[in-house]
């Protein structure tokens, strides 16, 4: 019966680390999400399960590892057709289903399923700051979804290029474009939640992954570099100018990175990723902790901040569980609801998976695991690449590597990992092959967007 189940509003806004938004130390003004929280719930450490955006989306629709459903790339995987996806499994309870997409989450990926409408659009010309935002707050505002609605809305302008609004661009919003950024879209989100029916509305507000901005001297030179190396790369890709701009910018990347490692190892650099920005390389918290508020409809309006952690494949079960649909859940789902914890119950402890991900049809071979307050990584296919192991709780920034130190520590969390991958696929069948077409048309859209040069 529509209206009988509360409408579901999923915000992911690209890049949003749970620091830069919610920590004491922030430089950001996030006044909406905050009282958002204080009207909700706050899970201050959702694990995301790669640090890339397909990946990560297809964990959040299907509630699985990528080890389980299957992409693992950037290019050339998508979701099988038998692994049910979150707005199928809502379409069929009487949901209508609407999705408002951006960035690389081109309907080749098939995420598309299961909603009535599905638009994917540029996101820089069509931002949250600008016109589409207007028409955005006045769809809601007049009702244009039909009850009980789900809508899924993916936000650009926290990555890069990042978007700002004018009265924003000042040092009291942030020290960095990424703060600020994320201080115009908090500013935004306030005007589009002011029109949402919280009471009949389960309001989540997530990121897929984090970020990693420039934070030192050395990495805001770097950081100019490929600006200016990026100049004239965005043109057609048939263009030999571009297409020569492009491998001559990969090929600088790529001796960086090794020429950063020779540095590392000769102990000239503290890390070989000391001057690497933006997502995907690596399994860093500043890379894979992003902030879940959920708030509105059944969620208890305590103003409970939990930190205890919660994972990517967490969400889909705890949406269903708000929405009454705790049943419905696909079996093959991974993750557990997290309404005990918003209740003030108690959950046991369980380690959260992370890959990275390559703008290839490669799956990386690089793995992490977050669990009993230590964080560990390590190259499977690369024993060349030193594996890493951290004490969160001592060093929340990752900075004093353990693993020489504590082996048989690393040596365990490593062999959860391990374990974990050896269920790759075991559940569902794989993802099936695009097509030349297919491929050409993916592979000029991420091109576009800088993933693949």
């Amino acid at each position: 019966m529509p209206g009988a189940r509360p409408n579901i509003l999923l915000i992911v806004i690209d890049c949003l680390r749970a620091d830069r938004t919610f920590d004491p130390d922030r430089s950001a003004q996030t006044p909406g999400l905050h009282a958002l929280a204080e009207r909700g719930v706050l899970f201050s450490h959702l694990i995301t399960a790669n640090s890339m955006t397909i990946p990560c989306m297809t964990t959040m629709f299907t509630g699985m590892y990528p080890a389980r459903h299957g992409v693992r790339a950037m290019v050339g995987a998508r979701v099988a057709d038998d692994v049910p996806l979150l707005a199928e499994v809502l379409r069929e309870n009487g949901y209508h289903t609407y999705a408002e997409a951006s960035g690389p989450l081109s309907p080749f990926y098939r995420l598309d399923r299961g909603f009535d409408h599905y638009e994917l659009r540029d996101g820089v010309k069509s931002s949250l700051l600008g016109e589409w935002g207007d028409e955005l707050i006045a769809r809601f505002r007049d009702g244009a979804f039909r009850e009980p609605w789900f809508a899924y809305l993916h936000l650009w302008g926290v990555h890069r290029p990042r978007q700002i609004l004018p009265e924003f661009n000042k040092p009291e919003y942030g020290r960095t474009e990424y703060d600020r950024a994320i201080s115009s879209y908090d500013a935004r989100l306030r005007e589009l939640l002011r029109v949402i029916d919280e009471d009949n509305t389960i309001i989540l507000v997530t990121g897929d992954h984090g970020e990693k901005i420039p934070e030192n001297n050395l990495e805001n030179r770097v950081e100019f570099f490929k600006k200016s190396l990026s100049k004239g790369t965005t043109g057609k890709a048939s263009s030999s100018w571009v297409r020569a701009r492009r491998k001559a910018v990969a090929s600088l990347r790529s001796c960086w990175f090794s020429a950063a490692r020779v540095l590392h190892r000769a102990g000239v650099l503290e890390s070989p990723l000391v001057s690497v920005t933006g997502h995907g390389y690596h399994v860093y918290d500043s890379l894979v902790r992003v902030p879940l508020v959920i708030a509105g409809g059944p969620v208890p309006a305590a103003g409970r901040r939990i930190s205890q952690q919660a994972r990517q494949i967490d969400i889909l079960p705890t949406i269903l569980d708000l929405a009454g649909l705790a049943e419905d859940a696909p079996p093959a789902a991974e993750g557990r609801s997290l309404r005990p914890l918003m209740q003030g119950k108690t959950l046991p402890a369980v380690p959260a998976f992370i890959e990275t991900c390559q703008n290839s049809r490669e799956p990386s071979s690089f793995y992490g695991i977050r669990h009993d307050g230590y964080k560990y990584a390590f190259d499977a296919n690369n024993p060349k690449v030193p594996e890493e192991l951290y004490d969160l709780s001592a060093d929340p920034g990752e900075t004093r590597n353990l693993a020489a130190m504590m082996p048989e520590k690393a040596a365990a969390l490593r062999a959860l990992i391990s374990g974990h991958l050896a269920q790759a696929g075991a559940a569902v069948s794989m993802t099936d092959e695009m097509s030349d077409m297919e491929m050409a048309g993916l592979a000029e859209h991420l091109r576009k967007l800088g993933y693949v040069e």
